[in-house]
């Protein structure tokens, strides 16, 4: 052993043994058992360090091969099991701090050099020695080690983003920022920490956390929860060095210029400027490339203030926060333009320094750091200075493409208006009136700056001095071909929603404002000036806005607010209108046709504006003289407007006519408002039997109608905000045919047939023809031709118009022919001939051609006859009609729209026409290339045929065809079309299972048909058995051949069309009492060709394979007419010369329930199969003389279901979706089974229950249980049964408690286990209503609901626990009102954990988003509805009601409110103040505590003023 030790010692200290033999000895030596050496590890891994130490520092060379396998050979070593191994029997293995210097060394040189040589091996070194504890002290023991490790790493990860080995070395980051968090959190000494971390770590830290924020590498990269750890673990570290508690001393010293004081921390007094510090740090570059570092720096500012605000931001503080602002500030390039020493930003600069600043701000404006008194008082305006400088850089220099400058801006208005107010007219300038906004998000930001803008000044009652400012800087000399439209949608909602809350004196303030601007400046340079025409233009939309929604005046108005309204009114009219009029008609000369244009614009939009407020006026206010008077008989005879526009002849408005004619659109489109406008008021004011005011309405119509006619004509593709102002050329379309659709149950009256036909054609020209043409639905929301005709189609009130319905009716069936004949082949006379209904032009002439066949020829052969014949020569010829994939997409988007006309209503003219097309469409139409496109357009096709069935005009297609004539007609196309569909689809294709239900609908709705008017019973239904018959004859012919590993879709036809037959006979003759003696026969026949196919489409594949969806459905649909057969003998009837059916359906049953026992679990992801299945077995349950001999079907059906409910992989919404499905299967189980079987399944729900389950973490088995309960709940139980249940109730209820109790202490909480727990609770205490006995049994239940905790929750999953609590507190509410006579401090106990967790989730300093309120008002909601439900019981709970008041006022004010929250909860609280007695009153205002007594005081008034005033009111009104 000696000699081996010795040898193997020399050989590698020998200078004559090959460094590759050394290597291999060494290996050997490591590897080997057979090798003893004392201290093996330690000697071998000094060897390989003192190799590469000596190698290092030039002592020794070596070839590159050999360095790196000396550094694999020390990661081999480190990441050895034989090590830790080691370490855990106690032994040591100690690393040299040569190795770890030489480790960062290289580290360094990699980030330096960027050389990659030997990276991977020393990385994964690294990471042996930090992932290991016992090696990792030498690295936690020298804290400058793990310092310079760390910033060496972040350097490397900096410096190098294409790393390939970017993801071993974020885990090496991950795990070094973990060992110096616990050493900083371990560090005594402040001051070292604060020098490691802002010295050596801040730069590269930060660097690092910006590239991480960026997403600077790929997922395969870097994980993105690694991403997101590490970047907390910077977070956290600059947190503990740069912010620790121990520094806020040495920052108020700095700061706020205090001197330092005489503490015993000595160790800080050289430590004075920490903020110095940082802000130089982040000013220099270092080792970061200076065009990133702008971008570093703005992302750290935000990141180190965030920081700074958490660590020292308390009552006392917030100065002290916010001299931190301006120093992070000024290292922002934003923060030069104060002084103008920089030249300007680039767009991509101002977009990350402004969301910075917007983060800043934010952080002040939530902290609540500034404080206008306070900052005013104290500390000489210091914030307000720097808010002033800031705002001044952002308003001089305007980035209006950046939402976040709008962001920005909004949130400085909002800390104090005086910050913008010397600015106010560039603000305006800027971000208004002169600002280029096209993007969505940024014109949202405008919008949001603006609301805040006019609703601050509204709050000031300073609204008309903003206005002033608005109408100085419109005026202003400016480039007005350049400016946006005044008001686009943004501005527009932003200052219509202000108006709303201004009192009437102050919108007549402005509107006297705009007046006197146009008097003073427009109107004596308005003649050939074009800037000043479009000055006129944006004035004109500013008062059209402010007279449009301002609150109307009405009886109540003050006298003199109505007068000076109508003097505003009259000079509205007299100074302003018609002079604008005037121009138009009295110009000298030829002017610009822009100036035309804009000046027709600004007229017609404040004439249109004048009528409108004119009209509104005289309607709402008995006070207001409308200066326009009555219409005269006289006037109705003209087609002007004298009656609206008092003093504009009618020779004037010609001239007007023929300008606006050559010129803009906007004029056009105000000039059709006046039109319509005087038919409104020639409606009120005119009886509607006078000739002249007829012609006028009719001349106005047409007038409307014909005035944008050409405009639609050109298929425009733009879109509109709505806005009157941003009418132009490109949006005029939009806005006519919204002005046109908008009024159409007005203007449909008066027009003539023609123009009824154009505006069908317009709205089936604009209708979408695919999902894509209507855009997505974030898009941003503007008005367009589509949009608008889409909700024309599907408004209720187009039915209402019966001659716009039926021309649109005409016009879908004469395009879907168009397209028809235009696809023919061959022959297009003998297409006409067979199909002649293709060729019809109008509805009407149809019923002329419906009358012809109706009557017989004079050879005695029936017209009708020749129709059928004619579409089964369809059918067997190469379908006639043949179309373009183009084509049929637009015959699909033509059939949507039939589909959106109500089909089920329409004349018989009409539903013979589309009855014929529908189904030569259906039997002669495909594809010129076999898709998919062909199986829609049958599935539309027969989906709208059977909405015709089911109309009114159902019995008119039997006087054209006989009912076995269609079935054999759809039946045989359906069968030759199947054979193209073989290669395209599957036999259980969703599509093509569409196909087969549209089909049977439509074929038993026409039998149903077919059994009420009896027409031909026994003939009809002979020849569709007849010709089932046959088909099944042939498929059965054709079975012999092997089968594929589906049923063929001919067979599964055939099937779809016997079940339907079955489905329909069946009833009826069990409902005859004498049927006519052929239909049972029929039925039988059926019957037995039904069970032929089945057994033919069951046949299994080689594969295996799930019984087919339509196997399924027909199998049930069979059984249950078996089942119903008249006599009582169900399957066990034979009809003559079938004694082998009966027997053989029975087998066929069986085998389908054997087989649907092994795979029902298989089947509940598809809703369609599973349906079918629970329905068959359901029936089967029914029937015991199907059930086998051997077994029990109630213990075999209770395990299929048991396995289903337990199976991990169904997901818990797939098996609430089923739940209906398996809860009519139980109920038919349960009836026909015994108390023994209930037992049974009482006992699975106990032991699943068994808390043991719980312990194992066997969730399945408890859930399957409860799923079982929740099944069993929903029976009918009754007698026995009843009894067995509810003798087991106290068992359960104690289960559920102590289940619920292990799910909650569960972290996370189980919420998997407790909402279900919950449901099943309330439906015990609903249905154990005067059952359970023991009322320490329903008491359980307030543990359980006590035991569920309500907060950190998500919001979807908050609104769920919460409505469950609240369902079973209501039904012991309502269940059990003897339990809660003695266990009402209980209930409230529940119900007040839902109250005070609704004031949390609702309270407005969250930082939840506004996206999430909608979940606590439906919460408050439930809230107040149980107040309600408790009020109810005033005797009861009348003693109760103080204290309960009393815990509202407590809680309510310690949080501020949403006020929907509010609302809601003092709508109920008040129902509560309804039991209280003036002595209760008077009780709480002395015993609340003083915040809470102002709170009562409060609450009391408002209960008095607006709940008890309304109660007194009602009263005083009821009998």
């Amino acid at each position: 052993m000696a000699a081996v030790y010795s040898g193997i010692s020399l050989k590698l200290k020998s200078k004559t043994t090959s460094w590759e033999d050394k290597l291999k000895l060494a290996h050997f030596a490591w590897v080997s058992h057979q090798c003893f050496l004392p201290n093996k590890e330690q000697v071998l891994l000094d060897w390989a360090r003192q190799s590469l130490v000596a190698f290092y520092k030039k002592k020794l060379e070596l070839k590159e091969d050999v360095v790196e396998r000396l550094w694999i050979y020390v990661d081999n070593i480190l990441h050895s099991r034989k090590l830790q191994n080691l370490f855990k029997n106690g032994k040591t293995v100690n690393l040299q701090i040569s190795l770890v210097k030489i480790i960062n060394e290289r580290l360094s040189e990699f980030s330096l050099l960027g050389s990659q040589g030997n990276i991977g091996a020393v990385l994964s070194c690294c990471q042996g020695i930090l992932s290991t504890p016992a090696l990792a002290v030498i690295y936690t023991a020298k804290q400058e080690l793990l310092v310079a490790l760390l910033s060496q790493l972040c350097w490397l990860a900096c410096g190098w983003p294409e790393n390939p080995a970017a993801a071993q070395l974020f885990e090496v980051i991950h795990l070094a920022l973990g060992h110096y968090l616990s050493v900083q959190q371990q560090q005594a000494n402040p001051r070292r920490v604060f020098g490691d971390v802002a010295g050596h770590l801040l730069q590269p830290c930060l660097v690092l956390r910006h590239l991480l924020s960026g997403g600077t590498w790929t997922q395969g990269q870097l994980r993105q929860a690694l991403s997101r750890d590490i970047r907390g673990q910077i977070e956290a570290v600059l947190r503990g060095g740069v912010f620790q508690a121990d520094l806020l001393s040495s920052y108020k010293e700095e700061l706020l210029d205090l001197q330092p004081g005489d503490t015993k921390t000595g160790t800080l007094k050289s430590l004075l400027t920490p903020m110095g510090t940082v802000v130089a740090r982040l000013r220099d570059s270092g080792s970061c490339e200076r065009h990133h570092h702008a971008s570093v720096v703005a992302s750290s500012v935000a990141l180190l203030y965030r920081l700074f605000l958490e660590a020292y931001l308390k009552e006392g503080n917030q100065f002290l926060c916010f001299q931190a602002l301006p120093r992070l500030f000024s290292c922002l390039q934003v923060s030069h333009l104060l002084e103008e020493q920089r030249k300007a930003l680039s767009t991509a600069d101002w977009t990350t320094e402004l969301l910075v600043i917007e983060q800043l701000l934010n952080s002040v404006a939530s902290s609540n750091i500034y404080n206008v008194a306070a900052d005013k008082l104290r500390h000489g305006e210091a914030q307000f200075r720097f808010y002033r400088q800031l705002a001044e850089v952002l308003v001089n220099h305007s980035q209006a493409s950046v939402p976040a400058w709008f962001r920005c801006l909004k949130l400085l208005m909002s800390l104090n208006h005086l910050i913008l107010e010397p600015d106010l007219d560039d603000l305006v300038s800027s971000a208004w009136i002169d600002a280029e906004v096209t993007e969505f998000r940024t014109q949202k930001a405008q919008e949001v700056l603006l609301h805040t803008l006019f609703h601050t000044y509204a709050k000031l009652r300073q609204v008309p001095r903003l206005f002033e400012e608005i109408l100085g800087v419109i005026c202003r000399p400016a480039a007005e071909m350049l400016r946006q439209p005044v008001l686009t949608s943004g501005p527009s909602a932003a200052l219509c929603s202000c108006l709303l809350e201004l009192p009437p004196s102050q919108i007549l303030d402005m509107w006297s404002l705009v007046l006197g601007k146009f008097q003073a400046v427009i109107l004596p340079w308005l003649p050939s000036d074009v800037d000043m025409a479009l000055k006129s233009l944006s004035l004109s939309s500013l008062l059209h806005c402010i007279v449009f929604h301002m609150r109307s005046l009405d009886g109540s108005t003050p006298l003199p607010i109505v007068r000076r309204a109508q003097g505003l009114m009259e000079k509205t009219l007299g100074e302003l209108v018609k002079p604008l009029l005037a121009l138009l008609t009295d110009c000298p000369g030829p002017e610009p046709v822009l100036w035309l244009q804009k000046i027709s614009d600004a007229a017609l939009l404040l004439a249109f504006s004048w009528a409108q407020v004119d009209t509104m006026l005289s309607l709402n206010c008995g006070q207001y003289l409308s200066v326009a008077g009555a219409l005269t008989r006289e006037a109705l005879q003209a087609s002007d407007l004298p009656s609206l526009l008092p003093g504009v002849d009618t020779q004037h408005w010609s001239q007007v006519a023929k300008v606006i004619a050559q010129s803009g659109s906007l004029g056009r489109y105000c000039f059709e408002q006046l039109h319509l406008q005087k038919m409104k008021r020639t409606l009120l004011k005119t009886r509607s039997e006078s000739k002249e005011a007829l012609q006028m309405l009719r001349h106005d119509a047409a007038y409307i109608l014909g005035s944008g006619r050409d405009s639609l004509n050109q298929r425009t593709a733009a879109s509109w905000d709505g806005q009157v102002g941003t009418v132009c050329a490109s949006t005029y379309p939009v806005a006519h045919w919204h002005l046109v659709v908008s009024n159409l149950s007005i203007l449909i009256p008066y027009l003539c047939p023609d123009d009824v036909k154009h505006l069908a054609s317009v709205l089936l020209r604009t209708l979408p023809t695919s999902r894509a043409q209507e855009g997505p639905a974030e898009e941003e929301p503007r008005v367009t031709l589509e949009k608008v005709s889409v909700a024309l189609l599907h408004s209720p009130l187009l039915p209402e118009m019966p001659s716009l319905h039926s021309t649109l009716l005409t016009s879908v069936a004469a395009a879907c022919s168009s397209m028809l004949q235009s696809g023919a082949r061959g022959d297009q006379g003998r297409l006409s001939r067979e199909l002649p209904w293709l060729s019809e032009k109008d509805l009407m002439a149809v019923a002329h051609w419906k009358a012809g066949l109706a009557k017989v020829g004079s050879d005695g052969a029936e017209p009708r006859g020749d129709v059928t014949r004619n579409l089964l020569s369809l059918t067997k010829r190469d379908s006639p009609i043949q179309l373009e994939a183009e084509q049929l997409e637009g015959l699909l988007g033509l059939l949507e729209v039939a589909s959106a006309l109500h089909l089920d209503s329409l004349p018989q003219p009409c539903h013979l026409r589309y009855f014929v097309l529908l189904l030569s469409m259906a039997v002669a139409t495909r594809g010129r290339s076999c898709s998919s496109l062909d199986l829609r357009l049958l599935v539309a096709c027969y989906r709208l045929l059977g909405c015709l069935q089911r109309g009114r005009s159902a019995r008119s297609v039997f006087r054209l065809l006989y009912v076995s004539d269609v079935f054999e007609i759809v039946l045989t196309s359906l069968l030759q079309a199947s054979h193209r569909f073989l290669l395209l689809v599957e036999a259980d294709d969703s599509l093509w299972l569409q196909l087969l239900q549209v089909v049977g609908m439509f074929l038993q709705e026409l039998m149903q048909m077919l059994l009420q008017v009896k027409q031909s019973l026994v003939l009809n239904f002979g020849k569709i058995t007849a010709f089932l018959s046959r088909c099944t004859l042939n498929t059965e012919a054709a079975s012999s051949k092997p089968l594929e590993s589906q049923a063929p879709l001919d067979s599964q036809l055939l099937l779809v069309a016997l079940t339907k037959l079955c489905q329909v006979l069946g009833p009826f003759l069990r409902e005859r009492k004498q049927p006519q003696e052929s239909l049972p026969e029929l039925l039988q026949q059926a019957l037995l060709h039904t069970g032929t196919m089945l057994r033919l489409c069951c046949t299994p594949g080689p594969r295996g394979h799930h019984l087919p969806a339509v196997f399924l459905s027909a199998i049930a649909e069979l059984l249950e007419v078996d089942l119903g057969q008249p006599q009582g003998d169900g399957v066990a009837r034979m009809a003559p010369g079938t004694d082998r059916a009966p027997s053989s359906r029975t087998a066929l049953y069986q085998d389908v329930y054997a087989q649907l026992l092994g795979e029902l679990p298989a089947l509940v992801e598809r809703s369609c199969f599973f349906q079918a299945a629970t329905r068959f077995l359901t029936l089967f349950a029914a029937a015991p003389e199907l059930h086998p001999e051997e077994g029990s079907v109630f213990a075999s059906l209770f395990q299929a279901v048991g396995r289903l409910l337990e199976d991990p992989d169904i997901s818990s919404q797939v098996t609430q979706e089923v739940e209906p499905h398996l809860g009519a299967l139980l109920a038919q189980m349960l009836e026909t089974g015994t108390t023994e079987d209930l037992a049974l399944v009482l006992g699975a729900v106990l032991q699943g229950l068994d808390i043991h389950h719980t312990w194992r973490a066997d969730t399945q088995a408890v859930l399957s249980a409860v799923r079982w309960l929740r099944l069993l709940l929903n029976c009918p139980l009754h007698g026995e049964k009843a009894s067995v249940l509810w003798r087991a109730c106290p068992q359960i209820i104690t289960a559920l408690a102590l289940q619920n109790r292990e799910a909650c202490e569960e972290q996370p909480v189980a919420l998997a286990r407790v909402q279900p727990l919950l449901e099943v609770l309330a439906g015990l205490l609903r249905r154990g209503e005067n059952v359970i006995s023991n009322p320490h049994h329903v008491s359980l239940a307030f543990g359980i609901l006590l035991t569920v905790p309500l907060d950190r929750l998500r919001p979807a999953e908050y609104g769920s626990v919460f409505s469950r609590i609240h369902h079973v507190l209501f039904c012991m509410l309502q269940c059990h009102p003897k339990v809660m006579l003695k266990a009402i401090p209980s209930f409230l106990n529940c119900f007040n954990r839902l109250v005070f967790s609704v004031m949390y989730e609702g309270r407005q300093k969250d930082k939840r988003s506004l996206e999430d309120l909608p979940v606590v008002l439906e919460c408050a909601r439930l809230v107040a509805r149980m107040y309600s439900h408790v009020a109810a019981r005033a005797e009861d709970f009348a003693v109760f009601s103080p204290f309960m008041v009393a815990q509202y006022v407590s809680e309510v004010q310690k949080v501020t409110l949403y006020p929907a929250v509010k609302d809601l909860l003092q709508g109920g609280i008040y129902l509560i103040l309804d039991l209280c007695t003036e002595p209760d009153v008077q009780f709480l205002r002395s015993s609340l505590q003083p915040g809470a007594r102002d709170v009562f005081k409060e609450l009391h008034s408002d209960y008095l003023k607006y709940h008890k005033a309304k109660q007194e009111g009602e009263r005083r009104y009821t009998a």
